[in-house]
């Protein structure tokens, strides 16, 4: 009897073993599995000096000052801090969160899916774009401003520190009360000894949207339209390379595990140098599924100058959230697009002489489908005269051409002379 014992027990002790074996070796094959299937992400380097920076100027606590912690703690960075956030805090209760709420209810896929936005005048309003489309893969920006850069506060005197920020604060000033740049004020405003180009304000925008910077880098456009990048240090060195010059900006929202990409350009996009400036072209068709925000654009689109960046709206873009002086509404409904009006419509405010659309105009006392707005944007900020068209290409675009036949006077704009820009 204790042999038969003895030979049972061995058994349960072999099968133990091989089933142990058997799991250990399952256990291994999953993790195989998984490893393979999902590789371990490189971690996102965030830089931190320059992160600090966007923070101090947009007056955000940052999670990593650095190295910047001596400059953090001066007089004149603490009176900053308190004199922007009382700015910025009425913007944020009359717009911005009223325009997010909006969004949601009213843009659906096109501001959960990751599309490449299309922000033709914008100048270094990435705000909007952002508070907008928050999930954009690339943010395509257009100005007239120079590029800019970051200052060095560890090098920097607290007066130059104090005068730098004061700077910022002037230069966001209509902003805080329009929620748009006056281009004009803005060439006073970026060209100073303090501030230049629109680098440091795109930084406080990052900063207000929960995003810190990964890169900033400069970059050349070959023939071909593809960017061809170089530190910012190197700046000085590329000045003499001839073409078109822009900043991107790699950064990574605090929320998410995908990094995003904002491209600013600073060149004219009038017809008359566009023939010479293929490059920007390619370079803007480069990227698929695009949306277009057009907003306080000065009604250049109505006129015959603009042609090139109409057509390239009108045939390379999958849907336009514009105010009135984006693309006409006329050319949406030639085209077929489905267009949904929000807000009231009223006439182009005094600085313009042209603009007015009888036609659209007669749809939004017409149309029972109208939706309120409860912001406003763009030029009619001091009224409740804000509108809105949201439109959607249709599946099969027109391959029609666009004619310079609307407002004759809009052709004699010049860039240097156009009161409202972005």
């Amino acid at each position: 009897m204790k042999f038969y014992k003895k030979i049972i027990a061995i058994s349960i002790g072999i099968i133990g073993w091989v089933a142990c074996n058997m799991h250990s070796s399952q256990e291994n094959t999953d993790t195989t599995r998984t490893t393979a299937k999902n590789p371990e992400t490189p971690k996102i380097r965030i830089d931190e000096e320059a992160t600090a920076l966007a923070c101090m100027f947009g007056a955000v606590q940052p999670i990593k000052k650095g190295n910047l912690d001596s400059i953090f703690q001066l007089p004149s960075v603490q009176k900053h801090y308190e004199e922007f956030n009382k700015n910025w805090q009425k913007l944020e209760e009359s717009r911005l969160s009223k325009m997010r709420v909006w969004a949601k209810q009213e843009l659906g896929k096109w501001i959960t899916e990751p599309y490449n936005l299309f922000y033709p005048f914008s100048g270094p309003d990435f705000l909007n774009a952002y508070e907008l489309f928050p999930n954009c893969d690339n943010y395509l920006l257009f100005g007239l401003e120079q590029l800019g850069e970051l200052p060095n506060f560890k090098k920097a005197k607290a007066d130059y520190i104090d005068k730098y920020l004061h700077n910022i604060r002037d230069a966001l000033s209509e902003i805080f009360e329009r929620n748009y740049f006056i281009t004009s004020y803005m060439s006073g405003d970026l060209h100073v000894k303090y501030i230049r180009g629109v680098l440091p304000l795109i930084s406080v925008f990052l900063a207000r949207t929960n995003n810190q910077i990964v890169k900033i880098e400069r970059f050349v456009l070959n023939p071909d339209g593809q960017p061809q990048y170089y530190p910012l240090e190197q700046t000085k060195e590329k000045k003499d390379i001839k073409g078109i010059h822009g900043i991107s900006i790699e950064f990574l929202n605090q929320n998410k595990k995908k990094t995003q990409k904002i491209y600013y350009i600073a060149t004219d996009l009038e017809d008359k140098v566009m023939p010479q400036k293929q490059e920007v072209v390619k370079f803007i068709k480069s990227f698929d599924k695009k949306i277009t925000l057009i907003k306080s654009a000065s009604y250049l689109l109505h006129g015959y100058n603009f042609s090139t960046i109409r057509n390239i709206i009108l045939e390379d873009t999958k849907a336009v959230l514009q105010d009135d002086t984006g693309v006409p509404y006329s050319f949406y409904k030639e085209q077929n697009w489905k267009v949904q009006l929000y807000g009231k419509y009223d006439r182009p405010i005094a600085d313009f002489k042209y603009g007015f659309q009888p036609d659209l105009n007669k749809r939004f006392q017409t149309d029972s489908t109208v939706k309120p707005l409860n912001f406003t944007f763009g030029y009619h900020w001091k009224t409740d005269k804000t509108s809105l068209l949201f439109c959607v290409a249709p599946a099969q675009p027109a391959v029609k051409k666009t004619e310079n036949k609307n407002v004759k006077n809009s052709s004699t704009i010049k860039p240097q002379n156009r009161k409202q820009l972005q």
